[in-house]
């Protein structure tokens, strides 16, 4: 009984392993693994056009994913660390409540094109840098 059942494990473990490079792979491609010019094929599809409206809803969907997301941890961060100043850390973005998504997004696209050698960059990089620009913290 003992071998049947050590061919299952070896077969499963050997499948496991065969796999992983693959799986490895897939996995590097969705830790937030876009680029800003993939996010400008996406962001700059023509408005006008139907067939661009999955590209538009990646683009929205991502820029705010984004600004959800840095909303959320600046305010968990301040619950549970009232002590550190998280602006010392990772920055401040501040982008006005009454910013739609719709002009993020323009915001995104125009720092992109006014940036190329930075496109091989990962896009949450550049998105940042592009809020950071357009809307700049008051001075204190």
């Amino acid at each position: 009984v003992a071998a049947p059942m050590n061919t299952a494990v070896l077969s499963i473990l050997g499948l496991v392993l065969w796999t992983m490079p693959v799986a490895a792979a897939q996995a590097a491609k969705f830790r937030g693994g876009f680029s800003g010019e993939e996010m400008l094929s996406h962001c700059a599809a023509e408005e006008r056009d139907p067939s661009k409206d999955f590209d538009r809803g990646v683009c929205i969907g991502y820029v705010d994913g984004f600004h959800a997301g840095r909303f959320v941890g600046e305010t968990y961060h301040a619950f549970h660390h009232r002590d550190e100043k998280l602006d010392n850390i990772y920055g401040h973005l501040c982008v006005p409540d009454t910013v739609s998504r719709g002009k993020l997004a323009r915001v995104f696209v125009l720092f992109l094109k006014k940036n190329p050698e930075r496109l091989k960059l990962p896009a949450a990089l550049l998105l940042e840098d592009a809020l950071r620009e357009e809307f700049p913290c008051p001075n204190k």
